[in-house]
């Protein structure tokens, strides 16, 4: 009798989600005329009030949550990856497939820029900020990817580009290619910007400063002043910024001033970091 009961219970069940053209399907059980779940045990279906009637309607249960967050996720970090400007040479750069215990002082700024992106949230709340410099070939350029990279996969803003690339995007907007006033607001007030290669750009021209002197000074100025994290690199010290490559002293005290860790890479010298902040 019990269990005619529960059968005929059952047949009013799917009879009501009928009327609604909800089928049951193979990962879902039937309760008290709601669908749960099979596998977190939360509810598929819901009633809601449709002009004073009842009707029985699909909900998403606590794992297809979860799954429809993280698709958000992964559509958002794609979004993101297009618009941050790293290269195709670099997307799939990575701090699990970066090679190390081959250069110390890289070794060293390995770990230091990995905890660096282990610590965004605290790091864009402060405005600090990272200057690798060093020989050329030693896996700089490589290794600020991996933190471009790894950030834009943590849903935060990035834009990865150089000066080379700033002119020539600005110069765009003389021909009528977008506003210079946005393009340049776009560089300065992004959550993390990556400088590459700093210092090997032409800003002067017979002694003279060229236009891209002062363009380099507003970015970096308003960057400054409004505490967002900038990562440069360079083949420059930063007194060689100003002594070989023209940089103006202000611009280059931005950027002293930004720098929360000075890290050089060399060859296998001891001698690779100064860090004015332990936080990362």
């Amino acid at each position: 009798m019990e269990k005619q009961i529960n059968k005929d219970l059952m047949e009013v069940s799917l009879q009501n989600l009928a009327k609604f053209n909800i089928e049951i399907r193979e990962d879902e059980i039937l309760v008290d005329d709601k669908l749960y779940c099979s596998k977190c045990n939360t509810p598929r279906t819901t009633t809601i009030d449709v002009l004073g009637n009842k009707r029985t309607v699909r909900c998403s249960c606590q794992c297809q949550k979860i799954n429809e967050m993280e698709i958000k996720k992964q559509v958002r970090i794609a979004e993101l990856k297009k618009e941050s400007g790293i290269s195709d040479r670099y997307k799939d750069a990575s701090f699990d497939t970066c090679k190390t215990n081959e250069n110390e002082s890289f070794d060293i700024a390995f770990n230091r820029c990995k905890k660096y992106c282990e610590n965004s949230d605290e790091i864009l709340k402060k405005g600090y900020g990272i200057y690798l410099w060093g020989d050329k070939g030693t896996g700089k350029t490589h290794l600020t990817a991996c933190m471009a990279n790894e950030l834009t996969n943590q849903c935060k803003n990035v834009l990865f580009t150089n000066f080379f690339e700033i002119s020539r995007t600005i110069r765009a907007t003389f021909k009528g290619k977008g506003n210079e006033i946005d393009v340049i607001n776009k560089i300065a007030n992004i959550d993390f910007l990556f400088i590459d290669d700093l210092g090997t750009e032409k800003v002067t021209k017979e002694n003279e400063d060229t236009w891209l002197q002062e363009k380099v000074y507003e970015i970096i100025n308003i960057r400054y002043n409004n505490m967002l994290p900038t990562i440069f690199t360079s083949n420059y010290s930063l007194q060689e910024l100003v002594q070989e490559r023209g940089l103006m002293d202000k611009t280059v005290d931005r950027i002293l001033g930004m720098s929360t860790a000075i890290i050089k890479v060399e060859g296998r010298s001891n001698r690779s970091i100064r860090v004015k902040n332990d936080l990362f």
